[in-house]
């Protein structure tokens, strides 16, 4: 974890908290080191944070991360991407003009995963909950107690994501 570790440092004594709990999670919980480096780069991908975004990808592949696992958390938060703002607006809207209309989106990607459905389905939901669409979260959830995981993965999954929001947070108000 020696970017990681080193981006931290960056981070003002006011993120304290964030160092401590980032490290926390990338340890491990409930989740395999693999689950955990592609939850965390699919929610870095997401946050759209370049330097976060680098030292996470290097540390995951100094971890020893399959080429799979990476290539799924590139494809997950891109799929996402698109995901959360169109399923958020549908949720929102809430409305039958647009809920009974087909998407018409194009999401392959999300059948035709590099390593598993199931790791797909959990890297989706970090970014799920950083776009607050409540019906992805729902989605993704389903699909991952399906696949076999528990309340504490997807639990796990949504920490590493608020914690690395709250770290890109920190280093752009400590770089103003």
């Amino acid at each position: 974890m020696d970017q990681v570790k080193e981006l931290l440092s960056k981070l003002p004594e006011e993120a304290k908290d964030l160092r401590i709990n980032l490290k926390r999670v990338l340890e491990g919980e409930s989740l395999s080191e693999e689950q955990t480096w592609g939850t965390a780069l699919t929610a870095a991908y997401f946050l759209r944070h370049p330097e976060l975004t680098a030292a996470v990808l290097a540390d995951a592949k100094s971890a020893g991360v399959s080429d799979a696992i990476l290539e799924d958390a590139r494809g997950a938060a891109s799929i996402m991407g698109m995901n959360t703002i169109y399923y958020r607006f549908r949720h929102l809207m809430n409305s039958d003009a647009y809920n009974k209309r087909p998407a018409n989106l194009r999401m392959m990607r999300m059948q035709q995963v590099a390593s598993s459905k199931e790791n797909f389905e959990l890297f989706s939901i970090g970014p799920a909950a950083l776009a607050g669409c409540e019906m992805c979260l729902k989605a993704h959830e389903a699909a991952v107690k399906k696949g076999g995981m528990t309340e504490d993965n997807v639990h796990d999954a949504v920490r590493i994501a608020a914690i690395l929001h709250g770290v890109a947070v920190a280093l752009e108000s400590a770089e103003g």
